[in-house]
């Protein structure tokens, strides 16, 4: 059974073959590593796609995630979030979440961290490389949908190594999940601590507060964003 530590992404996948800035970042590639990906991820969030109470200062929080083994999460739809998660959602801090990574580093559940940049308001996309090996092939990866109460987007355990090869590409369509910390239903409501917390869920609001239903637009299904993967180097 695996570790669930906390409590998907709607996933797309195709084969062919607060940071809130926006750059790439290198993780600490070793040897031992068997390929190195590229991650794109790319913002559909705006006030044409997305008008209901859009915020001026919309963005994305810098990307944070690890690669990992089959035995843990660092969040799970229908399960309580970590604290780490919950600070990302809420603020975009990374700090307590790495903490929780270094935990899996400690226990070889994880490799290592993957930590980039976010989308800040006015840009659509970030990159950020990544290496995995065979003993932690699985990838999982947060950021917060910002302002917001406790929102965020993700991926959670993507195997990137399947039928004894890599994925040479993916691609997945993000929802919009709410970390059940935080009662209010506006992007700039003040905060109004959930007691006691709720489950990770889809983001649905009132179609006035904004236009989410089940984590995509309830119009029209648009999602907020992708992520695209692509492997960049062998060993």
């Amino acid at each position: 059974m695996r570790r669930l530590l906390i409590p998907l992404v709607l996933i797309t996948l195709f084969l062919s073959a607060c940071d809130d800035s926006n750059t790439s970042s290198n993780t600490n590639i070793t040897p031992q590593d068997d390929v190195v990906y590229e991650l794109t991820f790319t913002s559909n969030w705006n006030s044409v796609n997305f008008p209901t109470n859009y915020p001026s200062s919309a963005h994305f929080s810098g990307l944070i995630g690890l690669t990992h083994n089959n035995q843990i999460d660092i969040f799970k739809r229908s399960e309580l979030a970590t604290l780490g998660i919950i600070t990302v959602a809420e603020t975009g801090g990374k700090s307590v979440l790495i903490d929780e990574i270094n935990a899996h580093i400690a226990t070889a559940d994880s490799d290592k961290a993957i930590d980039g940049g976010g989308i800040p308001a006015g840009s659509s996309t970030v990159s950020v490389t990544f290496s995995a090996n065979t003993n932690h092939p699985y990838l999982s990866i947060v950021s917060m949908v910002a302002p917001s109460p406790d929102w965020f987007i993700g991926i959670d355990s993507f195997n990137l190594y399947k039928n004894g090869q890599w994925q040479d590409n993916a691609k997945f369509n993000l929802n919009v999940y709410d970390a059940g910390s935080d009662s209010a239903d506006t992007f700039t409501a003040a905060d109004s601590p959930q007691t006691p917390k709720n489950v990770i869920t889809l983001l649905t609001t009132d179609s006035a507060d904004t236009d989410f239903l089940a984590g995509v637009h309830r119009d029209n299904g648009t999602f907020i964003g992708t992520i695209t993967l692509k492997i960049i180097t062998r060993n």
